[in-house]
């Protein structure tokens, strides 16, 4: 009974127990679950951490790569995938860096390239533009690819119109045999290049020109265009021409103009001295035709000395309206059916002139429009000045027949005359006088009918 008693005390004593044990163990358990819920959130935190800074690492790096920030890497943080992914990123910054660095040395040597190539095709358009010599390049194809300055002037043409433009479609006529013929010489020349005198019309007036044609080839042989350069030798021949005509005429006035003298005496003697004796008309008629006749001859040989030793021009600042109306009171009172006409401003600038010869064309060319006109007509002398050109324009123009297109190529040169009395040198002396001064003449039709023409003179 003894040991039943106290086996139900500790009973009781146990029973009394039994919540507050219950309750530790909750405690307990609790506390244990608790960490075990605290370690897995922050291990899951950490796990999730090493991740996505990286990926956070990567996107701003993606940001700043795609601005164009190349120096831009991200920390290693390992050796699993993520770290895998970070190092390839950083290798793919440092290629795109050396890439982009190779780039911009590339880009500048490319500038300082088109650089220097900018300056070498400014260089040869300044000088092809400013060289005296025509140059016309074509491409492989015969396109027209050049045209500078002295080509357009010589040849009379506007670049813009025919560049790109192939020369088939430009020529014609004797023209397109022309280029044939060159093209066919080019082709059997050994080293690629022929030299040919050309003769062509430009605008109405006869040119001669030197041309010299060479195909291009490149470094590997292929044929790439041609050039053709060429020279105006225009004014050079007709330079020649007339010093070659000077010389003829100073012999020819030297040879013949001494033995006038005695033949015209000797006429004048024999008519004097048996004019009463011989009493016959053909005695008079021969003696009187032999007088006449070498008179013609001198006054020949006088045109010839004259054109031969033409004196320098002696220009001085004078006014070229009263040397015209000098001229026009000359001829007003002495051919009644011709009209004189001049248009001039009412200030005009003062020229270097020589007067005696400027008066000297002016009677030139006032004794060819009357002699045209059949003293019967009207003359107009206009004159106009160009103060972006500094030129002075003078415009003498008549109302007779006119001048034909062959017969205009030929005015200006020595013993080329239209009239039948005429020896051609007048308007060679005119166009010499001007030429002395710096100017020049040339000849147009005049509307509706007759000739025009034009005189052009420095007046700076």
């Amino acid at each position: 009974m003894a040991a039943i008693s106290r086996g139900f005390e500790e009973y009781q004593q146990i029973k009394l127990l039994k919540r507050p044990i219950r309750v530790t163990y909750y405690i307990t358990l609790s506390i244990v679950a608790l960490l075990v819920l605290f370690c897995a959130i922050w291990f899951g935190f950490y796990l999730a951490k090493s991740i996505s800074i990286p990926i956070q690492d990567l996107a701003e790096g993606t940001r700043r790569v795609a601005g164009g920030d190349l120096g831009f890497s991200i920390t290693s943080v390992g050796d699993d995938e993520i770290g895998s992914l970070v190092e390839s990123f950083n290798k793919m910054t440092r290629d795109l860096r050396t890439n982009r660095e190779q780039l911009e040395l590339s880009a500048r040597m490319l500038k300082q390239q088109n650089i220097e190539i900018e300056e070498r095709r400014q260089y040869m358009e300044i000088v092809l533009r400013n060289v005296s010599t025509g140059v016309i390049s074509l491409d492989a194809r015969g396109n027209i690819s050049t045209v500078n300055k002295s080509a357009e002037r010589m040849l009379n043409i506007q670049s813009y119109k025919i560049l790109n433009t192939s020369y088939k479609n430009l020529l014609r006529g004797q023209h397109v045999t022309l280029a044939d013929e060159i093209m066919e010489k080019l082709y059997k020349s050994p080293d690629d290049a022929v030299e040919m005198p050309l003769r062509l019309t430009i605008a109405g007036r006869p040119r001669s020109f030197l041309a010299h044609v060479n195909a291009l080839k490149n470094d590997s042989g292929n044929h790439i265009g041609l050039v053709m350069v060429f020279d105006d030798l225009t004014d050079q021949e007709k330079a020649q021409r007339m010093a070659a005509w000077r010389e003829v005429a100073r012999r020819i006035a030297h040879e013949v103009k001494n033995p006038l003298t005695p033949i015209s005496l000797s006429a004048q003697r024999l008519k004097r001295k048996y004019s009463s004796r011989i009493d016959e008309p053909v005695f008079d008629e021969c003696t009187r035709m032999i007088i006449d006749h070498v008179e013609l001859i001198r006054n020949l040989v006088n045109e010839f000395s004259s054109f031969a030793r033409f004196p320098t021009a002696n220009p001085e600042p004078c006014e070229l309206c009263p040397i015209i109306e000098e001229t026009i009171a000359l001829y007003r009172e002495g051919h009644p059916g011709v009209s004189f006409e001049l248009n001039a401003p009412e200030k005009m600038v003062w020229l270097n002139l020589d007067r005696q010869q400027i008066k000297q064309a002016m009677i030139n060319l006032m004794d060819n429009a009357i002699s045209a006109m059949k003293q019967k007509g009207k003359i107009t002398i206009s004159l106009i000045h160009d103060p972006v050109l500094k030129i002075v324009r003078m415009e003498f123009a008549d109302t007779g027949p006119g001048i034909s297109n062959e017969d205009k190529t030929r005015l200006f040169e020595p013993y080329f005359s239209t009239k039948k009395t005429g020896m051609g040198l007048g308007l060679t002396i005119v166009s010499t006088i001007f030429a002395d001064h710096n100017g020049m003449i040339r000849v147009q039709d005049n509307y509706p009918h007759g000739t025009k023409f034009i005189i052009e003179l420095p007046s700076s």
